[in-house]
């Protein structure tokens, strides 16, 4: 029997999950085409496409994303697929222009390699953000911090970011020369799945054609006038690497807004913040003007850089209001569907 499916993590989701389900009825998506789909199956790759409920009636975020295992109905070279199987956890960001809206990056992942560069798209701000965003998935973070035989203050940040986020492994790496592509291999574990995401231009792509020993996507060239790598990935596509592991790889992003389950996801990514305010006066501290404040007591006294603190204000301020945002449009939901249960029940009135 073909274990194709095997290959891409399913022993690993059915054991995170408890879903028992014939082998050749489900599938993985491995990308995204609008509405069809390519899904590894133990027959193959299939291309699939939605049943009308799945298609007509579901939202964005209930409809296969990359990286879903879902349930089809094969035939020829096609399938249906009738079922999304529930995620154990879910990559997203809040969408580019709108409020509450957010956008799925990958589901069922187990970790991600977070690439900057050490040029010019060094921003230990943004990666912050990211960080913030992987605490609340429960994904484990990597950070890769390309362009190391370029970039002419590499150790100076590295040992920033390193100091910064002591529990986290950092790696200082160059995808043109290959040196880290070792240690970023001893990270990966057969069947379970990987994800990177960036900026456009920092080197996933090359960093994802060394770890398949094959091109499998297109690089280009660093611009002259910029000094940045341009943007090749346009979608989002899952990869299974020699060693058994599972790799996706994405679009660059420059803007990662916070669209967080958890507001706490963020004092989870400042480890400085987070170990000084077990110390506070209060066990629901905001740090901003308490008395008995720890981490303000650390700011005033230089063990804590205002850098640092301001980033974690703005983060938190950032995720509250998308919590705030969702709740209210929760109730404005409810609201609605109240009003509407209503107008049938005074029409059903009239009519007797």
């Amino acid at each position: 029997m073909n274990q194709n499916i095997q290959l891409y993590g399913w022993k690993h989701f059915q054991l995170k999950t408890n879903i028992s389900i014939d082998d050749n009825e489900i599938g993985r998506i491995r990308n995204v085409n609008k509405t069809n789909y390519d899904i590894l199956t133990n027959q193959g790759i299939l291309k699939g496409e939605l049943t009308g409920q799945l298609l007509f009636t579901a939202s964005n975020e209930e409809r296969p994303q990359t990286g879903d295992w879902v349930k089809i109905m094969p035939f020829d070279q096609q399938c249906i697929i009738t079922e999304v199987l529930t995620r154990y956890n879910q990559l997203a960001r809040k969408e580019l222009g709108k409020k509450t809206d957010k956008q799925i990056l990958a589901t069922n992942i187990n970790g991600a390699f977070i690439v900057q560069g050490l040029d010019r798209d060094f921003n230990p701000r943004r990666l912050e953000r990211m960080l913030t965003t992987l605490n609340d998935a429960n994904i484990e973070p990597f950070i890769l911090l390309n362009k190391a035989d370029i970039a002419e203050e590499a150790e100076e940040n590295v040992q920033l970011i390193r100091e910064n986020h002591p529990n986290i492994p950092v790696l200082k790496i160059s995808a043109l020369t290959k040196e880290g592509l070792e240690q970023i291999e001893s990270l990966l574990q057969p069947q379970l799945t990987y994800i990177m995401i960036g900026s456009s231009g920092v080197g996933k792509s090359t960093i994802l054609n060394n770890l398949m020993h094959n091109e499998v996507q297109k690089t280009n060239t660093i611009s002259e006038a910029v000094g940045k790598g341009k943007h090749t990935t346009t979608s989002r596509e899952l990869f299974l690497l020699d060693n058994g592991s599972v790799l996706i790889d994405t679009a660059g992003m420059r803007e990662f807004g916070l669209a967080l389950d958890d507001i706490e996801s963020v004092t989870l990514s400042f480890d400085d913040i987070n170990q000084l305010g077990k110390g506070c006066r209060y066990s629901d501290c905001t740090h901003i003007d308490e008395p008995g404040c720890t981490v303000l007591e650390a700011i005033d006294k230089g063990k804590l850089e205002e850098s640092v603190y301001h980033s974690y204000i703005k983060l938190r301020s950032e995720a509250e209001h998308y919590a705030a945002s969702t709740q209210d449009k929760k109730r404005k939901g409810k609201d609605l569907s109240k009003l509407v249960r209503n107008m049938k029940r005074y029409n059903i009135k009239k009519r007797y």
